[in-house]
C-alpha cells in the first residue's frame, strides 16, 4: 500500500472502489461505462494493492487497457519518470506493459526493449521480460546488457537465472559479471552458520540459552523448520517472554495438533507474544470448543487497521462450522461476504470464496460468473471450475482460455470447462 497515510480507499459499493480492489464487477461495468478510462488511468497511476508482494493487479489492469483500447503514453511516461522511491509506480507500469507485450501489443513490447537500452532500472525490466516472454523476444538484448553492466549492478544480477544463464559464453563482460556474483554468493554461504548436522535437542538448547545471540537463533530456527516438528519446541514457547526468539511462531505452527493445548492458553491472552500464533494453530487444528476463541480472533482483526490474516481464521471457522447450522455459521457467512467485497487485500479473496462455497453454496455460485473477471488468479480458477454456464460465463471462459496473459492453470481450467459442455 502507498506510504501516503492520509489516503483512503473509496467505498467498496462504488465503481471506483471496486476497481481499486480489483473486483470483477468493476470490469463488467468498465466495458460499458464511458467514464471507465479515467478510473483505469487512476489505478495505473497509483498502486492500490494492499500488499504489493502478493496482491495481484497487473493482468487485471493490462486487460482493461487492452479491452478499452487505452493510450499507452501515460503508462510509458510513468515508467520513464519513476525513480527508486516511487510508491511502486515503476513496478506497476512495468508489470502492465510486460503483460500487454506478452499478449502481443507491439508498442508495449518495443517500449520495454527500448528501456533496456537507456532506462535507469533496466535490469529489472530485463529480468521481467526474461521471466515471462519467449526467449526470441529478448535474446538479442545481450549486447546491450554487456555494454551497460557495471560493478554497481552486481546486486541485481541472478547469475543462474534468465537472461544471464541463457547468455553464458557469449561475452566476456557478461561472464565476468556472473562469475563475480557466483563468487560472492559462495563466500556468503561459506560464512553462514550451518546447523544441518546438529542434533535437534542441541538446537532447542541453543534457543533456550540466554547466552546465544539472536543472530545465531535465527538460522537455528530456520534449520528446525526444515526438520520434522519436535514437541520440545513447546518448552521454548513457555519461555518466550524471557528469550529473544524471532520467527518462533512459524516453527510452532508446524507442530499441529500437538500444540493445541498450549495454543489455547496463548490465544486466551491478547497480550501474549504468541497470541496470534495460538489463534492460527486453533484455526488449523482446534475443535468445536475453540469456535469462541476464533470469533474473538476475528473481532481482534476487525478492530485493527490492517486486512491480513482473515483467511486463516475464517478458514478455520469454516472447517469447524461446516456441519453446524446456526447463528455462528450465519455470522461467519456475513463476515466473509463483506470481506469478499470490501477487502483490498485481494490475495485472501480466493480463501473467502472457497469458504462461502461451503457455507452458502447456492448464493455464492450465483456470484461466480463475474469472478472470472477478478484480479486474482486463484479466484478466476475457482470460478472457471464452478461457475454456472450462463451466456456470460461461456463468453468469459472463452476469453480466458485464449488469453496469453492468463496463468496456465486458469487457462487450462477454462478450456476444460468449455470442452465439457
Amino acid at each position: 500500500m502507498s506510504s501516503d497515510d492520509g489516503w483512503r480507499y473509496d467505498p467498496s459499493r462504488t465503481f471506483r472502489g471496486r476497481m481499486q480492489r480489483g473486483l470483477g464487477v468493476a470490469v463488467h461495468r468498465a466495458r460499458v461505462d464511458p467514464d471507465a478510462p479515467d478510473v483505469v488511468y487512476e489505478c495505473l497511476r497509483r498502486d492500490y494493492r494492499w500488499d504489493w508482494q502478493v496482491d495481484d493487479r497487473l493482468v487485471y489492469l493490462a486487460r482493461l487497457v487492452r479491452d478499452l483500447r487505452l493510450d499507452l503514453t501515460p503508462l510509458i511516461d510513468q515508467l520513464r519518470a519513476s525513480g527508486p522511491n516511487d510508491d511502486n509506480q515503476f513496478d506497476l507500469a512495468m508489470g502492465v506493459l510486460e503483460a500487454l507485450g506478452r499478449a502481443g501489443n507491439d508498442e508495449a513490447r518495443s517500449t520495454l526493449r527500448a528501456y533496456v537500452k537507456d532506462g535507469v532500472r533496466w535490469i529489472e525490466v530485463l529480468r521481467a521480460v526474461a521471466d515471462e516472454w519467449p526467449s526470441d523476444w529478448w535474446d538479442d538484448l545481450w549486447e546491450l546488457a554487456a555494454a551497460r553492466l557495471s560493478p554497481a549492478d552486481a546486486d541485481e544480477i541472478f547469475a543462474d537465472s534468465a537472461p544471464w544463464s541463457s547468455w553464458a559464453g557469449r561475452d566476456a563482460r557478461l561472464d565476468a559479471a556472473c562469475d563475480a556474483v557466483r563468487r560472492r554468493v559462495a563466500d556468503a554461504r561459506a560464512n553462514r552458520l550451518c546447523f544441518s548436522h546438529t542434533a535437534t535437542s542441541d538446537l532447542i538448547a541453543k534457543l533456550l540459552s540466554r547466552s546465544v545471540d539472536r543472530s545465531v537463533k535465527i538460522p537455528v530456527l530456520a534449520e528446525l523448520r526444515r526438520r520434522d516438528p519436535d514437541p520440545h519446541l513447546l518448552e521454548v514457547a513457555a519461555r518466550v517472554r524471557d528469550l529473544d526468539l524471532p520467527f518462533l511462531g512459524g516453527a510452532l505452527r508446524r507442530l499441529g495438533a500437538v500444540a493445541v493445548p498450549a495454543a489455547r492458553e496463548w490465544a486466551a491472552d491478547p497480550e501474549h507474544p504468541l497470541c496470534w500464533t495460538g489463534q492460527r494453530i486453533l484455526a488449523g487444528y482446534g475443535d468445536a470448543d475453540d469456535v469462541p476463541a476464533l470469533f474473538t480472533a476475528l473481532d481482534q482483526l476487525e478492530a485493527e487497521p490492517g486486512w491480513c490474516g482473515f483467511d486463516d481464521i475464517t478458514s478455520g471457522l469454516t472447517r469447524l462450522l461446516d456441519a453446524e447450522p446456526g447463528p455462528g455459521r450465519d455470522r461467519l457467512a456475513r463476515t466473509l461476504n463483506r470481506l469478499l467485497r470490501s477487502s483490498p487485500h485481494s490475495y485472501e479473496r480466493a480463501s473467502y470464496l472457497t469458504s462461502l462455497l461451503i457455507l452458502d453454496p447456492e448464493e455464492t455460485t450465483r456470484l461466480l460468473p463475474v469472478c472470472l473477471l477478478d484480479c486474482e488468479p486463484g479466484v478466476r480458477l475457482i470460478a472457471a471450475q464452478h461457475a454456472p454456464l450462463t451466456d456470460d460465463t461461456v463468453k468469459w471462459l472463452t476469453e480466458l482460455a485464449g488469453d496469453p496473459m492468463e496463468e496456465d492453470g486458469v487457462r487450462d481450467a477454462a478450456a476444460a470447462r468449455l470442452t465439457s459442455r
